[in-house]
């Protein structure tokens, strides 16, 4: 169960047009209390809000109702609760402007003020976006950084799977309440981040992931970082905003590079001629936010596998821009009958993707 003042904060958010700003006036004078003076109350709030909270006061009113059954599915599923004044408030979000006035939070809180560095990028990436997220999570993990995202598709589960695939903490801030998981196939996913890492919202339980959700949410994505690392995005999508919103608040913006042609490339792109910084590993990364580039458990990275001379005979000809089987059958100087089996397995091994007749490398 809430502290009292506590519930009073969570009463005060749910009154119609009641913000974080207002909210913080309430209690700049006194520090979070349980019951406002009438005047302050008064001041910052309309007739029928004043109206309701005074009726929640006494335990009377649709107010009270409604937050009698949101503390009952905090309850219900283990939900905590931390205020923007309590100790475990981690600093660096408290320093941007918008910053939210409570957490939601289940799993292991103390993650939040741990350092850490953002990996976002398009929910529909290409699979050598995958494995640069994936590559980059694990080795930013063994740099001693706290991996952060969005369980989103894409890049940001790509990013949360490799942290806990290697027993690792990382950090899910959700569009949601979290009484629920969304998307729905990532419940596994994400219950294995709760092992070592947290969940995180600003939305109370019952709160459906509406699209207006996540703009939001991708402000404390990037105000809990020490950067953003952006994998692939195009030229209009949410990735850019959170590269936007991390600019405003002062963070760093990295960026990784793809092949011009690509249309998932354009977003990163822009992000680097705006002045983000251009990234080929995490070394670029690590000197702009200041961390020492040691290993952690280095020997739990992936590592690069030693191909046959077949394979990699075929691999050295194959870029990371499309290129058509028949190309690579004349570069080769092999008949497509003993081709195609070797392509099946660079395939499978994660090497090279197939897009229609042609063939790219992701790797």
């Amino acid at each position: 169960m809430l502290k009292a003042e506590d519930q009073t904060l969570l009463a005060l958010s749910l009154l119609p047009r009641v913000g974080g700003q207002t909210i913080k006036k309430i209690f700049s004078a006194t520090g979070i209390i349980k019951q406002p003076s009438e005047e302050i109350l008064t001041k910052a709030l309309s007739a029928n809000n004043l109206s309701a909270i005074n009726s929640y006061f006494i335990a009377h009113g649709w107010l009270f109702d409604k937050l009698s059954r949101i503390l009952q599915l905090l309850d219900e599923h283990g939900i905590g609760f931390i205020n923007f004044a309590d100790p475990r408030y981690p600093d660096r979000l408290r320093q941007i402007p918008d910053f939210p006035i409570y957490l939601f939070y289940k799993g292991n809180v103390e993650v939040l003020s741990l350092p850490q560095i953002a990996i976002v990028g398009s929910r529909k990436a290409s699979s050598s976006s995958l494995a640069h997220a994936y590559s980059f999570a694990q080795e930013l993990a063994g740099s001693g950084l706290v991996v952060i995202s969005g369980l989103a598709q894409g890049v940001d589960s790509a990013a949360h799977s490799a942290i806990v695939d290697i027993d690792a903490k990382t950090i899910a801030v959700m569009g949601t309440g979290l009484d629920r998981i969304y998307p729905v196939q990532h419940k596994q996913l994400a219950n294995k981040i709760l092992e070592h890492g947290c969940w995180v919202s600003e939305y109370y339980p019952g709160v459906q992931p509406i699209a207006a959700n996540f703009p939001r949410r991708n402000r404390i994505i990037s105000g809990l970082s020490l950067g953003v690392l952006i994998v692939e995005a195009r030229r209009k999508s949410g990735t850019l905003i959170t590269a936007r919103m991390a600019l405003e608040q002062n963070r760093e913006v990295f960026a990784i590079p793809g092949p011009i042609e690509y249309a998932g490339s354009e977003g990163c792109h822009l992000l680097i001629n705006d002045g983000a910084k251009l990234v080929q590993s995490i070394d670029d990364i690590l000197v702009e936010i200041q961390m020492p580039c040691t290993k952690i458990f280095p020997e739990t990275l992936v590592e690069t596998i030693d191909l046959a001379s077949p394979l990699s005979n075929v691999l050295d000809v194959i870029d990371f821009t499309q290129i058509s089987l028949h190309q690579i059958a004349l570069k080769c100087q092999l008949p497509m009958a003993q081709l195609s089996p070797i392509l099946v397995e660079l395939e499978l091994l994660g090497w090279v993707e197939v897009i229609g007749s042609n063939i790219r490398r992701v790797k």
